[in-house]
């Protein structure tokens, strides 16, 4: 078990929203009113806030790093909204992102992160040349400003990031989820929008956590303009991601009634769950991903991770972290940082 430090006020954000998003429709074994609160956007609850202040709060100085950020609105649809975008452009923000994990008796973990000064920390930021674009995918009822220590990162590494708040979610409107068919098609409307304003020329890749893990492998199986992925904690079926998802939360709910909830979903969306799994996606991919598990992750689980790999291209990679649970793995920078920093060099860059 991991327990982390700094994130979990975090980490109780997503538990209590997740929690009041199921249970409503759970608690009566009502599939009907389960699968209208699956489907409708976290922002448009009235007790599921975005949560952006809280967000830039969650580290300590976080609120100032954000300053150097440039955020814009994109038109998507049908079903119309408007998404959030925020830009890092490449450069030396004189700041590291700096993770440890402590092992505990009992087999526990105990995981902090803080964004460390450097001597030169205030400085005006220090451009580098430009490598490549890297877009990064929260997760689940989470918003954009949950991939900042990734986005310093990689911006540090020369890479110009996007950080895209997806329909429903964070700064972005619209008002229903639908785990993939909307959104991928918000994405590619979102890089078109982008290389009609003359950015993103070349390809661009992809980093996604979660369900935005599973986005990027749809948005890069359908868009060509996507170079490479690198997809942290990705699931292979939906429907029993949510599930385990539900589990992992404590919502008392049957597995004939979120079989039957998702059934209603699906109905409601057009769509079928077939079509939208990992697995689907990593068939339908020509470039190359790097998949990225946890051995401890409930959700997304290691056998979601080979069955991404054996159906991806040849050239794709997997890590799994042995101590690792679905939550952690979205800022376990101290040991996926360097791996990330080199696939994109790889795989997007070119370099060796």
């Amino acid at each position: 078990m991991v327990v982390v430090s700094r994130i979990l006020c975090f980490r109780r954000v997503v538990t209590l929203a997740v929690g009041l998003l199921l249970l409503a429709g759970a608690g009566c074994q009502l599939p009907q009113r389960m699968a209208d609160r699956v489907m409708t956007a976290p922002n448009v609850r009235a007790n599921v806030k975005p949560g952006v202040r809280a967000a830039m709060d969650w580290q300590e100085g976080t609120t100032k790093l954000t300053n150097v950020f440039v955020l814009s609105s994109v038109p998507v649809g049908p079903p119309t909204a408007k998404l959030q975008v925020m830009e890092l452009a490449p450069g030396d923000y004189h700041v590291k992102v700096d993770v440890k994990v402590e092992a505990r008796p009992g087999g526990k973990h105990f995981l902090t992160m803080n964004y460390l000064p450097n001597p030169t920390f205030g400085l005006p930021m220090s451009p580098l040349p430009e490598r490549g674009t890297v877009v990064l995918l929260h997760g689940y009822i989470v918003f954009k400003e949950t991939m900042l220590p990734w986005a310093f990162l990689l911006a540090q590494a020369g890479y110009r990031v996007v950080l895209v708040d997806l329909r429903g979610h964070g700064g972005s409107t619209g008002d229903t989820v639908s785990f993939g068919k909307y959104e991928t098609a918000d994405l590619v409307q979102m890089l078109d929008d982008r290389q009609r304003r003359g950015l993103c020329p070349g390809k661009v890749g992809v980093l996604g956590y979660s369900m935005g893990a599973n986005l990027a492998l749809h948005w890069a199986a359908h868009d060509p303009r996507v170079g490479t992925v690198v997809a942290i904690a990705p699931y292979n079926i939906v429907e029993e991601a949510m599930q385990r998802l539900a589990r992992e939360m404590g919502i008392p709910i049957t597995a004939r009634v979120a079989h039957s909830a998702l059934d209603l979903v699906a109905t409601k969306l057009g769509v079928d769950w077939a079509d939208w799994s990992g697995v689907a996606a990593a068939r339908g991919l020509k470039v190359p991903v790097l998949l990225v598990g946890g051995a401890k992750d409930n959700i997304s689980r290691p056998a979601d991770i080979a069955a991404l790999q054996a159906a991806a291209p040849a050239a794709a990679q997997s890590i799994v972290v042995p101590i690792a649970t679905h939550e952690v793995l979205a800022v376990w920078l101290h040991e996926l940082g360097e791996p990330v920093k080199q696939w994109f060099a790889d795989h997007l860059v070119g370099e060796k």
